[in-house]
């Protein structure tokens, strides 16, 4: 008998002790991790966790709701044996603005579809004083001219939008970059400066 893809999604009230208890019943039903992920907004969890099962899915599905009811969290448990593993994202676009309005990530996210771009991951990177948000996506052309053609179309949502688009190829290299700007006054040092 082949193992069983499924797919759990936590949610609820962010608290100690949800994933300690999630994984602890999984554990019991001998399931292997494919892959976890969490987001927290507002003091409101997601936690989404992709397994195989390799004895009966309904009975997992069954501790699983008992044990999160232990703890106030809901939780939906999918069947399905033909859910495959996510591609790597080919693409971070990143997205500045003060305020970053939901009609400017309306037509961020309606340019990269119309482009053949899935977005797989949204996650906040600043809140002040200006709003920053990270899409991980993946084109399904990545060919040499691909970078440009995502620049060229999200430049002009950005202008049209006012706001601040970026679009960088993703990947290891990518994670070792880092940026910080500041001013030098009662930041790093006490007191005031001329330089």
């Amino acid at each position: 008998m082949a193992d069983t893809t499924v797919l759990v999604t936590v949610t609820g009230p962010d608290r100690p002790g949800v994933t300690s208890v999630l994984l602890t019943a999984m554990s019991r039903h001998r399931v292997s991790l494919l892959d976890v992920e969490q987001v927290v907004i507002r003091g409101r969890l997601t936690l989404g966790v992709l397994v195989t099962c390799p004895s009966d899915a309904e009975a997992l599905q069954d501790e699983l709701e008992e044990a999160m009811n232990t703890v106030g969290m809901h939780v939906d448990v999918e069947v399905d044996a033909a859910i495959g593993r996510q591609p790597m994202s080919t693409h971070a676009v990143v997205i500045l603005g003060s305020p970053v309005t939901a009609r400017a990530f309306s037509a961020v996210s309606r340019q990269l579809a119309a482009l053949g771009a899935n977005i797989d991951t949204i996650r906040g990177i600043a809140d002040y004083p200006v709003t920053g948000m990270e899409l991980m996506v993946t084109a399904i052309d990545s060919g040499p001219d691909t970078d440009s053609r995502l620049r060229t179309a999200l430049a002009e949502v950005a202008v049209t939008e006012q706001v601040d688009v970026a679009v960088e190829r993703a990947g290891l290299a990518r994670r070792g970059k880092r940026l910080i700007v500041f001013d030098v006054d009662s930041t790093l040092i006490q007191g005031e400066v001329i330089e």
